[in-house]
């Protein structure tokens, strides 16, 4: 029997956990490419509805991240951000993912890659970062954004490493990468044991098993795996033959990034070790997985599994993100809660900050007012088959900035490269700009009024529910009722 979507008692609310993954392309899941082997995240898929039109808010990491964390666009006061930003913090006013699921009754925790804050602003306005992250709403924070690349690195990660006398070389090597090209595949100088999504994954399944079951919980595990550089350690790193992958129909014969030629060859060797990350994420997934099956809760535990942004792997003579095609703008999602959510595929146009006021739902939560995102249990339980008309993306440092909208199947956006039009049922690989083809000119301008309409409707207003003075008064005389016989001074107005 079906569980209550939500309920009073705590110890029958359902655990969440919340996969967040950086850089993990959707062509790159298995049930659209069975190259990919992740058979922790099949069984997770296979039990839930994975949204195949899920896009995140902006393709590239802090911006999508913050989205989550507020619920807001980036063009929303109170979020702001439109790329990586150099001095910011998330502000814990509109912040309100964890503390909404915190008033809920839960223990909060985000182990792993947080990128909620850059440069002195943190310090400047909270002196300890542990008074940030209550502020916050968490009980817990782990953070650990991925490889160090100084020796003097102070994460969690940076001194586990010193401790087994690595730090030094593996920080230069990283340097080293960064510095000359991150999409030189090349094995990690450390062991799979000693990786650090390996590493935070043993840090989410420890903090799962100390936890009361008396008390429901919310874990995020955020890793930074498939994000360049291309380090697969030990045995990922050989997991998948280069010369027997397929490469999707948009990649070019040969295209030129950072002064190089690569040809196919060269593109099976990036996608073998970005597909090795992609293979160990999936096994760290499994570990913490294992810790919820040991707490007796993963039957009624609900999971969501998402990415802040893709990896364009080539498609369109392009690597890394930031940009609105399929690979780099559309992000993996997956909801899963026994019992709850049907299971199957669904096709309508969701983001990936609706994973926050999803949780919020299920664990019978209040949702902080003027959030942009919604829930997508309707359409995961199958009470409804969509939650909004249109998705949309934003990304830009400077004016004007890139704006994109769909609504599942046409896609539109306008960047410094021109303007787009493409049809995803029948062009799925974008390989045909129809943005200037007059028979499509009467749909381009549909799409482009969906993104005007998209973003009159989602501003942050704080005039929301204002009343006039009058109307303030006259509910106040009627809610105190006239003495009988006489008219109120609210009645006697005009």
């Amino acid at each position: 029997m079906a569980i209550p979507l939500w309920s009073d008692t705590l110890a029958r609310k359902p655990d969440v956990l919340v996969i967040l993954v950086d850089q993990w392309s959707p062509r790159y899941l298995s049930w659209e490419n069975p190259q990919v082997r992740t058979p922790h995240l099949d069984r997770i898929a296979a039990e839930g509805m994975v949204f195949d039109r899920c896009y995140t808010t902006s393709p590239i990491c802090m911006p999508a991240r913050v989205s989550l964390l507020t619920g807001l666009y980036p063009h929303n006061s109170g979020h702001g951000i439109w790329g990586n930003a150099l001095n910011y913090h998330a502000p814990p006013a509109e912040a309100t993912m964890f503390q909404d699921i915190k008033a809920a009754g839960y223990t909060t925790a985000q182990i792993g890659k947080t990128h909620w804050t850059s440069g002195p602003s943190l310090r400047q306005a909270f002196p300890k970062v542990e008074d940030y992250h209550h502020a916050l709403g968490l009980d817990y924070v782990f953070d650990v954004s991925g490889p160090p690349d100084s020796p003097t690195d102070r994460s969690p990660y940076g001194a586990y490493l010193r401790r087994l006398g690595l730090l030094d070389q593996v920080a230069e090597d990283m340097h080293e990468r960064y510095v000359k090209w991150e999409f030189q595949p090349e094995a990690s100088l450390v062991p799979p044991e000693h990786y650090h999504d390996v590493f935070v994954s043993r840090e989410a399944a420890d903090f799962v098993g100390k936890q009361s079951a008396d008390q429901p919980l919310c874990v995020v595990m955020s890793l930074h795996s498939p994000h360049p550089p291309l380090d697969a350690p030990g045995e990922y790193a050989t997991m998948y033959e280069a010369g027997k992958l397929t490469l999707p129909p948009n990649v070019p014969e040969t295209f030129r990034r950072e002064m190089r030629t690569i040809g196919h060859p060269e593109a099976r060797e990036i996608l073998a070790n970005y597909l090795g990350k992609i293979s160990l994420a999936d096994d760290c997934i499994g570990r913490v997985v294992e810790a919820f099956q040991k707490r007796g809760t993963w039957d009624r535990t609900l999971v969501c599994f998402t990415a802040d942004h893709g990896e364009m792997m080539g498609a369109q003579g392009q690597l890394t993100k930031g940009r609105f095609y399929e690979e780099s703008v559309r992000v993996p999602l997956v909801v899963r809660w026994p019992g709850q959510v049907k299971t199957g595929h669904a096709k309508t146009p969701v983001q990936m900050f609706d994973v926050y006021p999803t949780i919020v739902e299920a664990i019978g939560g209040t949702l902080s007012p003027r959030r942009q995102a919604v829930s997508l249990l309707p359409v995961a339980t199958g009470k409804a088959t969509s939650v909004r008309k249109t998705a949309i993306s934003e990304i830009g440092s400077q004016a004007p900035l890139n704006m994109m909208a769909t609504d599942g199947r046409w896609k539109w956006w306008v960047d410094d490269k021109g303007e787009f039009l493409f049809d995803l049922d029948t062009d799925p690989f974008e390989m045909t700009n129809l943005a200037t083809d007059p028979e499509h000119l009467k749909t381009l301008n549909e799409m482009r009024e969906s993104m005007l309409l998209r973003l009159r409707s989602s501003q942050t207003n704080l005039s929301e529910g204002y009343k006039s003075k009058v109307k303030r008064l006259r509910e106040a005389e009627e809610k105190q009722g006239a003495p009988k016989g006489k008219k109120s001074p609210a009645e006697k107005l005009p």
